[in-house]
């Protein structure tokens, strides 16, 4: 049954519908988390979520973490480890299946910046860096990349600074300079939809939430964007899966995550 949601609320859904269950995800800060929450409710209860700061979550936890580094994470947790053993014993070493980050600003080939807007010595804004940000993008495997933004500032043709590396320049850039085979990102979701990156590495529309048009993704975007050929409609939440989204989206207003307006 099509249940009325927000684009927002959709995007979740489109998100967590990428996981499957069992598998064994590194997820980084804010969006990504709540995203894994969610796929852990509605259809994968058995994921085992691996964080930047040495904890391993292979349960729902009853409140949710507002970062990786909130201790909310470690109640019950099967690991409390560090840094070092999660990026490298887990990550590095290939004992991840799954990657998901925060893409604030990110261009065409999904190099995504958090660093800073305008000249890196004299920016515009400064922006909080990487946090475990360039690590995932640089060793994860199934990368999805995670915005809750569809506006134009938020993709533009070519990042100020490339803070967390997607396909650099494109054109097989990223195999040349040495990065592991299978890494990169496989997908970008937003409110518009899902975006995957062809064989030259370079952003494409391939399907899109229910009343979302291919101009209005041309209009999105900062650079002439692809949209695949008869574009698939996502499908929208059931009233199940919508309950759940609102579950957690009010859990984490009450966790001091900030949500959109409109």
């Amino acid at each position: 049954m099509e249940v009325s949601a927000t684009r927002f609320e959709q995007m979740f859904l489109t998100g967590a519908r990428c996981i499957k269950d069992g598998a064994v995800l590194f997820v980084g800060f804010h969006w990504p988390m709540l995203i894994a929450r969610i796929a852990r409710r509605l259809h994968a209860p058995n994921i085992v979520i691996v964080y930047e700061n040495g904890i391993v979550e292979d349960r729902l936890t009853p409140i949710l973490p507002t970062s990786p580094c909130d201790l909310a994470s470690a109640e019950q947790a099967t690991t409390c480890a560090g840094s070092l053993e999660t990026l490298f014993m887990w990550l590095s070493a290939g004992r991840v299946e799954m990657t998901l980050v925060e893409a604030a600003i990110v261009d065409r080939y999904g190099n995504i910046n958090t660093t800073a807007v305008g000249p890196y010595l004299q920016p515009k804004v400064r922006l909080p860096g990487s946090g475990g940000g360039t690590e995932l993008s640089s060793l994860g495997r199934d990368l999805l990349l995670v915005s809750a933004s569809a506006n134009k500032r938020s993709y533009p043709a070519s990042v100020d600074y490339i803070t967390s590396p997607g396909y650099l320049g494109g054109g097989g850039e990223r195999e040349r300079l040495g990065y592991k085979p299978g890494t990169g990102p496989k997908a970008l979701v937003n409110p518009l939809g899902i975006f995957r990156f062809d064989g030259n590495g370079e952003m494409y529309a391939a399907e899109l939430h229910a009343g979302v048009s291919p101009d209005e993704v041309r209009a999105t975007f900062g650079w002439p964007i692809k949209v695949q050929p008869g574009c698939k409609v996502l499908p929208e939440p059931t009233a199940h899966e919508l309950t759940i989204i609102r579950e957690e989206l009010a859990h984490a207003k009450k966790r001091y995550y900030l949500m959109p307006e409109g």
